[in-house]
């Protein structure tokens, strides 16, 4: 693990810390599991967004994974590792900010995003308080929410998100690098101007059918659809307006997908390339990094 912490920790470079007009607060969220992850995507986050960062949020949720989430996670890192790696990050640059989701009162939180309702997971596992709490807590106005698996080339859609924000545009998405014609939300990566985008909030229909929402409760499940539903239902309805870009000349998001990638060496490889837009023209027809499109043959 020392020697894990030493070699990541070498790809931080030194960034003056800006808070100028277009400064904002990277925010995601992280378990117990994310370790190896996160001493990934940390120093690649920081890279790339380098001075425009005033924060990089983290929400901390040492609960165990639940539902489908639960079943899918793979082995569990142990909790030694996750405090060893927010001890590193935290150390590496002072903008690095990790909070406990245990330590926030959830009811002003879930009051702003949910109204009445007191949600804390989707009925399949996912994250709602906490992913809520992410952008609640950041100190910026403009906030990147993204999982911890998120890579990221930026080349103008920041100021394309910017524009865009001014045009009145609720919830910004970074251009995906494969562009399939898709319009429903994703909370994998999306921007929002923080103090209007909380005028339109709090969001509305949240749960599932009827039938579902049985069937869910009699499993012992939550009612709740996942907070992408949700964002997706609002637009739909027209409480929230929604863009996708469309540019990847711009620049793009890949999803890292397997916390197990993280550990591998050929990932860090994988992170040069989205950084320097050099992705192999094959992954272009995914959004979800795919190994074998870069001839890395997984064992």
């Amino acid at each position: 693990m020392e020697w894990f912490l030493a070699k990541t920790m070498t790809s931080f470079p030194g960034i003056t810390r800006c808070l100028g007009p277009e400064s904002m607060s990277l925010a995601t969220n992280a378990t117990t599991t994310d370790a190896h992850m996160l001493l990934r995507t940390v120093p690649h986050w920081l890279r790339v967004f380098g001075a425009r960062l005033n924060e990089l949020l983290i929400i901390v949720d040492r609960e165990p994974l639940m539902g489908r989430i639960g079943e899918m996670q793979c082995k569990q890192s142990q909790p030694d590792q996750f405090d060893d790696a927010i001890n590193e990050l935290c150390r590496a640059d002072s903008r690095v900010r990790f909070i406990e989701l245990l330590s926030l009162d959830p009811d002003p939180i879930q009051r702003r995003w949910f109204g009445n309702a007191r949600p804390v997971r989707c009925q399949a596992g996912t994250p709602l308080l906490a992913f809520a709490a992410a952008i609640d807590q950041a100190s910026s106005n403009i906030i990147l929410r993204c999982d911890s698996d998120m890579l990221f080339c930026e080349r103008g859609w920041l100021r394309e998100a910017n524009l865009s924000f001014r045009h009145g545009v609720d919830v910004y998405e970074p251009p995906r690098l494969h562009l399939a014609l898709q319009t429903v939300v994703s909370s994998r990566a999306f921007m929002v101007n923080k103090s209007s985008f909380y005028d339109k909030l709090p969001l509305r229909s949240l749960r599932l059918d009827v039938f579902r929402m049985v069937h869910r409760m009699i499993k012992k499940r939550s009612p709740w659809v996942a907070l992408e539903q949700m964002m997706t239902r609002s637009v739909r309805t027209g409480q929230l307006s929604h863009k996708i870009g469309q540019n990847t000349g711009l620049g793009y998001s890949l999803h890292g997908v397997m916390r197990s990638y993280a550990e591998r060496p050929w990932f860090l490889d994988v992170i040069h390339a989205v950084e320097t837009g050099e992705v192999p023209p094959l992954q272009y027809r995914s959004w979800d990094l795919c190994p074998e499109e870069w001839g890395i043959h997984l064992s």
